[in-house]
C-alpha cells in the first residue's frame, strides 16, 4: 500500500489553489481554508468546491500552515490532490522488477523550473518514471507545478530520500545506470540502450554527485557545437527523453 505522502500532493495559496480548482482533470481530495479567510478568491474558491462536491474543512490559519509547511505563503488556503501515479521509487522498482521500463533520476536539481520542465517533458515523451529524491532537489511546490504545466498531477513521480539506495537496488534487478557526461561520454546519438534502465540527471553546476557518480555503469554525452560547452538540464532532459524514445523501438 503506498504510503499517505505518496497519495497526495499538497499545495497552497489561493490562486494555486484556484487554478487546480479549475481543472476538471485534477482530482482535489480536501481542501483546507482558515477560519478567517475572505475575499472574493475565498468566494470563488468555495463555489468551485461546491460545484465538484470538494469537501472543504474550516481549521485554524496554524491548522492550515501545519497542512502546507509554508505558513508565510499559504495565504490561509491548501489542498490535497491526488497523484494516482506517484509512488515510492523503492517500492515501485520491486513491484515491477520483471517489466522493463526506462526511469529518469534527478541528482541535485535545485531549480523548480527546470525541475517542472523535465516533468512535462518525460511525461509528454513517455518515460516511465522520474525519480525525485525528496533531500537535494526542488521541492513539489507551486512554482514546480506551474513550471510543468499542471502535468505534475498525471506524471509518475518516484519518490526517495536519497538516490544512491534506488540506484543500488535497481543495479541488482538488472538496470543500467546511465550518468550525462561532457565530452568524456558515449555519443548519445550512438549509443543502443538497455532494455532497463535508469538516466541520471545532475546539478545545474556541478553535476552528479560523488556518491551518484559510483553507481553509474555508463556515461553519455549530447555533442555540442560551436564552442557551446553545455545545455540547461531541462533542455538535456528533453534530448535523454527523445532518445529513449527512438531507443524504444530496437528493444
Amino acid at each position: 500500500m503506498r504510503h499517505k505522502r505518496d497519495q497526495f500532493l499538497t499545495i497552497y495559496g489561493r490562486k494555486p489553489v484556484i487554478e487546480v480548482l479549475q481543472d476538471p482533470q485534477v482530482a482535489v481530495a480536501k481542501l483546507f481554508l482558515a477560519q478567517k479567510a475572505k475575499g472574493t478568491i475565498i468566494a470563488q474558491i468555495l463555489d468551485l468546491c461546491v460545484q465538484r462536491g470538494i469537501e472543504v474543512m474550516r481549521v485554524s490559519a496554524e491548522q492550515v500552515a501545519h497542512y502546507s509547511k509554508h505558513p508565510k505563503q499559504d495565504q490561509g488556503v491548501a489542498a490535497d490532490v491526488l497523484t494516482p501515479q506517484m509512488d515510492d521509487a523503492l517500492r515501485f522498482l520491486e513491484q515491477h522488477s520483471e517489466t522493463s521500463l526506462q526511469l529518469l533520476a534527478l541528482d541535485g536539481i535545485t531549480t523548480p523550473a527546470n525541475v517542472g520542465l523535465i516533468i512535462r517533458s518525460c511525461t509528454g515523451l513517455g518515460i516511465d518514471g522520474l525519480i525525485l529524491p525528496r533531500k537535494g532537489n526542488a521541492k513539489l511546490d507551486a512554482f514546480v507545478i506551474k513550471a510543468s504545466a499542471g502535468v505534475v498531477f498525471k506524471s509518475r513521480i518516484l519518490k526517495c530520500e536519497r538516490l544512491t539506495p534506488v540506484l543500488k537496488k535497481a543495479a541488482t534487478l538488472g538496470y543500467s545506470i546511465y550518468g550525462l557526461s561532457g565530452e568524456k561520454g558515449e555519443n548519445i546519438y550512438q549509443h543502443r540502450f538497455a532494455s532497463k534502465g535508469i538516466f541520471v540527471l545532475g546539478n545545474e553546476t556541478q553535476g552528479v554527485s560523488e556518491a551518484t557518480e559510483a553507481c553509474t555503469d555508463t556515461h553519455l554525452s549530447i555533442p555540442m557545437f560551436q564552442g557551446v560547452e553545455s545545455l540547461n538540464v531541462a533542455c538535456a532532459a528533453t534530448i535523454v527523453a527523445s532518445e529513449i524514445a527512438r531507443n524504444r523501438a530496437s528493444f
